[in-house]
């Protein structure tokens, strides 16, 4: 025994409503807005099989509804012979299933709480699938930022590296420089030490060597007379104030001065002397006098006055 659904026994019943009101004719639209689209025509007769015209037009209305989105609405009209009008007509609600009839609920949901949580589902996921573009995008867009960074990274490490050669040539180039100037200093200080030993000794010396075959004390370039009266005022305490800031070599120098200028000072003092005394001689010979009432005789003594 066959079966039907509550669906097809429920039009076949309609269509054999229709035969018995004297119906010749059976159409089956599908409603769009405020109109009716037409589909098929059916012929009917009182020895029509009534299951196999309602299984025809189920399996028509169930066609067109797969691939529609959401529930579709069809109608069933009846028509009498020669008259314009239906004489009958029924309405079907069909839901879509969608190109997938393996999933849940298809396309379209029905108006229930599970038909309206499977619609929010479809509505979040689209707004995730946008959301989660718009997140790829921005990973993009900061992965290339993060790219163009290293890029930028690698250069100024090369850049940086670079001039660290260079930094370390020149620190190179100033330290060469550094030790060229010290020792240029360097013989610039020996040049000026040589220099000031030189000229602090070589009078000495010259004044050795020049003199080396006159008498004791001659030769000395230091014969000035204002530097013979400078060096008489000075004093023992004059003297060991200046002889304690100078240095081994200005004392040297320092002593030999003064030892040239006692020397000097004593020729002159013997060379006065015995000018005096030849000056005096010829004009006093052999006068005498008084002195506290004892007999003193100038000038040269007689052969007598020696003999006594």
């Amino acid at each position: 025994m066959k079966t039907y659904s509550p669906d097809h026994v429920d039009l076949a019943n309609w269509i054999r409503v229709q035969i018995g009101k004297g119906c010749v004719r059976v159409t089956l639209c599908q409603r769009v807005g405020n109109e009716n689209q037409h589909i098929c025509d059916w012929t009917i007769a009182a020895d029509l099989d009534a299951d196999a015209l309602a299984e025809d037009a189920n399996k028509r209305m169930h066609d067109e509804a797969r691939t529609l989105r959401g529930p579709t609405f069809f109608m069933m009209f009846g028509f009498k012979p020669g008259e314009c009008d239906y004489a009958d007509r029924k309405i079907f609600r069909i839901e879509g299933v969608g190109a997938n009839p393996e999933t849940l609920l298809g396309e379209t949901e029905q108006a229930d709480p599970r038909g309206i949580v499977s619609q929010m589902m479809r509505h979040n996921e689209a707004s995730v699938r946008i959301s989660l573009g718009q997140t790829l995008n921005i990973v993009e867009h900061y992965k290339a930022m993060l790219r163009e960074r290293d890029a930028r990274i690698a250069t100024l490490e090369e850049k940086l590296g670079q001039v660290g050669e260079l930094q370390q040539q020149f620190v190179s180039m100033q330290h060469e420089r550094s030790l060229d100037f010290i020792r240029e200093k360097r013989v610039d200080r020996r040049t000026a030490f040589v220099r000031e030993k030189l000229d602090m000794l070589t009078p000495v010396l010259m004044s050795k060597m020049l003199g080396a075959n006159a008498p004791k004390g001659s030769g000395s370039i230091f014969g000035e007379e204002l530097l013979r009266q400078f060096l008489k005022s000075l004093g023992p305490e004059q003297y060991r104030a200046i002889a304690s800031t100078l240095n081994p070599e200005q004392s040297i120098t320092l002593h030999e001065i003064l030892d040239r200028y006692a020397r000097r000072e004593e020729e002159h003092i013997t060379a006065a002397a015995e000018a005096e005394a030849r000056n005096v001689a010829p004009t006093n010979a052999g006068i005498a006098t008084e002195v506290n009432g004892a007999p003193v005789v100038t000038g040269e003594p007689t052969k007598e006055q020696e003999k006594k």
